[in-house]
């Protein structure tokens, strides 16, 4: 059979490895070949169940800093209109008296962010990808087995053709097998909680405001969505989600009414429901020679404040930054020199937005006196305190780090 190359293998077109591919234009526009495949094919009506299911029907957080790599890649004006702006955002503490504000006129920025449906982000990101004459599209194709090797990466696809590769970058989900079978291990920590997710439609429309209310149950996200509707993330404990998936309407309107209060108005409809069990999990390593892992495949955070596919864009603009580079210089894209100098890049703000996501949750979750007064006293100084807020927003708004060079 055919055995193709590559110079750079993407594996996995969501969201981690369509970025990815933009962010490389300058690598292929230097000659340097990249390939991607993916079990699904790139194009997708919006009802069609070959959609891929990292652009299914959830919502995702856009930062700021996000929206700036977009910007920079021509993406955003396809994305805008269809991305709700975050003006404000509420942080309170279920049943006690701390809450702030956050606003983007203190940022001096026209949002704090935005929130967008994963399939309107998926056909921003494909739409170009499709139509790329120097991308080799394996697609709908899977990769059954890899074996690495001197020249980096020998990939067995499942129609019959091997692949070899200098670089691997795998962008294919926190289970992906390939993983088992190049003996890397991920530390999961099950928080024994899952996120209820769906979208509700309010009777008063939400001014572009945020809400996100923790308490001992664990946090509860409003993001607003359209004009009267929130994209909704709820975390319940593991042993209840079965039972709140299977309420009616009614009654689970009504328990969602009690947990967020009136502030979004009266809730009068919900969508459909999916939950997923909420873990944070890291892979053993990141970086090999001839081998990265990206996106979920390298770390999967809990879904509080929204950072997780914020941290995967940022981690791929830092990798794309040094891959163009050795492309422009001559240099072997899998040399172990300059993927572990991406990580050393990105590994302070790994492990900020990693322990922030983990923490967060759990301090909220304690039904300590002394420490629920802290978190009240903390919120109302973030509360009092503009240039605190500004710090805390500027880092939620994933600007607190230094930016990739893109292109």
């Amino acid at each position: 059979m055919t055995t193709l190359t590559a110079d750079i293998t993407i594996i996995g077109a969501g969201m981690a490895g369509a970025s990815l591919v933009h962010l490389l234009a300058p690598a292929r526009a230097a000659g340097m070949s990249v390939a991607l495949i993916d079990r699904q094919p790139l194009q997708w009506q919006d009802d069609s169940d070959a959609r891929p299911p990292s652009f299914d029907g959830r919502a995702t957080a856009l930062s700021f800093g996000t929206r700036e790599i977009l910007n920079q890649l021509g993406l955003w004006d396809a994305i805008a209109s269809h991305a709700c702006p975050i003006e404000h955002i509420q942080v309170s503490d279920e049943g006690r008296f701390g809450q702030a504000h956050l606003h983007a006129t203190e940022q001096g920025t026209p949002a704090l962010g935005y929130i967008i449906e994963n399939h309107q982000l998926g056909q921003a990101l494909l739409r170009d990808i499709v139509n790329a004459d120097d991308l080799l599209q394996l697609t709908p194709l899977s990769v059954e087995q890899v074996k690495m090797n001197a020249d980096g990466a020998l990939l067995q696809l499942s129609d019959g053709r091997k692949l070899q590769t200098r670089l691997l970058i795998m962008a294919d989900g926190g289970r992906s097998p390939l993983m088992t079978q190049l003996g890397i291990q991920s530390k999961r920590n099950d928080y024994g909680t899952h996120a209820l997710v769906t979208q509700v439609e309010c009777d008063q429309p939400h001014n572009n405001w945020a809400y996100e209310r923790f308490s001992q149950d664990g946090p509860i996200a409003f993001l607003p969505l359209h004009k009267n509707q929130y994209a909704v993330v709820w975390t319940l404990d593991a042993d209840v989600i079965d039972a709140m998936l299977a309420l009616d309407e009614a009654t689970l309107l009504a328990k969602l009414q009690q947990r967020i209060g009136h502030r979004v108005g009266r809730l009068t409809r919900i969508g459909s429901r999916v939950s997923y069990p909420l873990a944070l999990v890291k892979a053993s390593e990141q970086v090999r020679r001839s081998l990265v892992l990206l996106g979920n495949a390298a770390h999967s955070l809990h879904p509080v404040a929204g950072q997780g596919f914020n941290l995967t864009l940022r981690d791929a603009a830092s990798l794309a930054e040094h891959l163009n580079k050795a492309a422009l210089d001559g240099l072997n894209p899998g040399d172990l020199n300059v993927l572990e100098r991406y990580l050393k890049q990105q590994v302070t703000d790994q492990r900020n937005t990693v322990t922030a996501s983990d923490w967060l949750p759990r301090l909220f979750a304690q039904p300590n006196a002394l420490v629920a007064c802290a978190r009240d006293g903390g919120l109302l100084a973030l509360a009092a305190m503009p240039t605190a807020r500004r710090l805390f927003a500027r880092h939620a708004m994933g600007q607190g780090q230094r930016a990739a060079r893109i292109g």
